[in-house]
């Protein structure tokens, strides 16, 4: 991740890297570490809860998807404050995502499963994947409230 501007005086920020297990028993302490940092950085509950949910799906395909549910992998989960959003980065050395089959259930099909992706995108203002040397990262992109576009 590229470094971020130095924050301005009296600002919150976050500059944060963790290695965790692939195992869906980390998803309580990240859902908690997201949902109290979002609510410190100005999102109000719901947004914070919607944003925690995105983050936690994501980090649930990667399990579910990348490793095959074998929870002895590694994901680095990254986050920082940039001057005008959260960017949390997610990588993994699983088995790379086929972009084709990245678009989650129709919203019209009442099954479980395939809806993380739909909330995903709804939820952050950027969404990109990346497959390289490093592995595959998924980087969520959320602009803080005063800086999104009324819609």
């Amino acid at each position: 991740m590229t470094q971020p501007d130095p924050p301005r005086d009296g600002e919150l920020f976050i500059d944060a890297r963790i290695v965790m297990s692939s195992d869906v028993r980390m998803l309580p302490t990240v859902r908690h570490a997201i949902g109290h940092l979002t609510l410190e950085l100005g999102w109000n509950e719901s947004e914070s809860r919607a944003i925690t949910l995105a983050v936690e799906e994501a980090l649930t395909n990667k399990i579910r998807h990348a490793y095959k549910n074998r929870s002895g992998e590694r994901i680095q989960f990254e986050f920082r404050t940039e001057p005008e959003a959260l960017v949390i980065r997610l990588t993994d050395q699983g088995e790379p995502p086929d972009p084709s089959r990245i678009c989650g259930a129709r919203h019209d099909v009442l099954q479980p499963g395939g809806f993380g992706t739909h909330i995903i995108r709804d939820v952050m203002d950027q969404v990109t994947y990346q497959t390289g040397e490093q592995g595959n990262q998924l980087t969520l992109t959320k602009r803080f409230s005063k800086f999104r576009d009324v819609k």
